[in-house]
């Protein structure tokens, strides 16, 4: 065997094993537009503390379960959710960007829809709900925006 082939072959072994490990980054416009559809289909859904099913939903529950559905995987928690991208200003949000906000201690998810609005499961009693974010209502809670779809 040359030279060549016995540094070119452990080589290639090595660039290809590293790309079978790295998940695919997610780019793709389909999968922004299943995540919106997914999230819009949700509407109307009680508010379910620690929900994630079609049962009820808390906040993060729904926005880990609407990803789910659009094949991207997510953590459940909303603080572990906002860790999973990257922050990026709300003025260049794009629909299927996680929207967070703090109420007192506690972290809100939604997802960013388009046109100020978000989808998200607001609070017990209530239920899934489109929301326009563009007062000082939400303006003073907002805490990031973040990117997790490319």
């Amino acid at each position: 065997m040359s030279a060549t082939l016995r540094i070119g072959i452990p080589l290639l072994a090595l660039s290809l094993a590293a790309c079978a490990t790295a998940p695919p980054p997610v780019t793709d416009f389909a999968t922004r537009q299943a995540v919106l559809e997914e999230a819009l289909g949700e509407i109307g859904r009680p508010y379910r503390y620690g929900g994630g099913d079609a049962d009820g939903f808390d906040c993060s529950g729904l926005v880990h379960y609407v990803f789910e559905q659009a094949g991207v995987e997510l953590p459940r928690t909303a603080a572990e959710q906002r860790r999973a991208g990257r922050a990026i200003d709300f003025r260049d949000a794009a629909p299927g960007d996680l929207v967070f906000y703090r109420f007192g201690n506690t972290l809100h998810a939604t997802i960013y829809v388009g046109d100020d609005r978000v989808v998200h499961a607001p609070a017990s009693g209530q239920t899934v709900t489109v929301t326009r974010v563009d007062n000082d209502y939400w303006r003073e809670r907002l805490v990031s925006v973040v990117r997790v779809l490319n």
